[in-house]
């Protein structure tokens, strides 16, 4: 009865491995979007903003939702969270958690308002199978002197598991971020 349960439970996860989308992972799929072009509940979250935030006005500690544009159309989103010690993490939804969906950063102030981020994830191949290489965000955004928007260019890059870039994965663009506050 114990093995049949594990057996059945072994061929569930190999199903859905299978059933995956296939395309490279990493917090923006490195270069592809596979998850939701806009998600509803973010589109909420952005129109519940409020329009004058008060404290902190003019930084970017704190958590956002931040849209990416590429091509003239949305590439990826994500919620964002900069903390004051410098580093920065995303919960992006271009990726399914499975395949990581979380990436790490770090970021400076560089001007009046102004911030520099780099920020990156691993990419894993849609199987499971081992690491397929790392992904690159370098982003540039300035935060409006009410803190509540920012907006700014980007760029991405992933590469394979030697450090060469993958040319098909590059994308660039255009980023724009609405503070999500507790009211």
């Amino acid at each position: 009865m114990k093995s049949t349960i594990q057996g059945s439970l072994f061929a569930i996860g190999a199903l859905v491995l299978l059933l995956q989308p296939s395309a490279q992972a990493s917090c923006v799929a490195g270069g592809r979007k596979i998850g939701l072009a806009s998600s509803k509940l973010a589109l909420k979250l952005q129109n519940q903003a409020p329009k004058d935030k008060g404290d902190n006005s003019d930084g970017i500690v704190g958590f956002w939702h931040t849209t990416f544009f590429s091509g003239g159309s949305v590439w990826d989103e994500a919620f964002e969270q900069w903390h004051s010690d410098g580093t920065e993490v995303a919960l992006d939804n271009a990726v399914p958690p499975l395949l990581g969906n979380i990436c790490l950063g770090v970021y400076k102030q560089s001007g009046v308002r102004t911030y520099k981020l780099r920020h990156l994830a691993w990419n894993w191949d849609p199987s499971g199978a081992p690491l397929a290489g790392s992904f690159l965000l370098l982003m540039t955004v300035t935060v409006d002197p009410h803190g509540n928007t920012f907006t700014g260019n980007f760029v991405t890059d992933s590469f394979d598991t030697f450090g060469a870039v993958i040319p098909e994965l590059h994308a660039e663009g255009t980023v724009s971020g609405e503070r999500i506050t507790v009211d």
